[in-house]
């Protein structure tokens, strides 16, 4: 499941992942993040997510660079150590900050 939680461009946009991102949720993912794709800021979620498939990182690291030519920031929340060892491995972590909490998340973008 992918959830948007808001689209302003004044505020961050946050993006809500649950369960297991693969090729058959792959369009909502892509959708989801195309209508946050004018806002600089944007934290994604991955509190509720299970697994994330090449294809789902793919599109954070997208979200990244969008955010990044905006002159803004991608924060993803991840409380999960297999998550967070999964993004790491995928490179995600060197370039992007990865906290455990959407409320550290937005302290970071003050």
């Amino acid at each position: 499941m992918v959830e948007r939680v808001n689209e302003e461009t004044n505020r961050p946009a946050v993006v809500r992942i649950a369960g297991a991102q693969d090729i058959a949720t792959r369009n909502d993912l892509t959708i989801a993040f195309q209508r946050v794709r004018d806002n600089p800021h944007v934290i994604v979620d991955l509190t509720e997510s299970t697994y994330l498939d090449s294809a789902a990182i793919g599109e954070l690291f997208r979200a990244e660079q969008r955010a990044r030519a905006l002159e803004g920031r991608l924060i993803v929340v991840a409380p999960s150590e297999r998550i967070v060892r999964l993004l790491s491995i995928a490179g995600l972590t060197s370039s992007t900050p990865v906290v455990e909490t959407l409320d550290a998340a937005h302290a970071l973008l003050r």
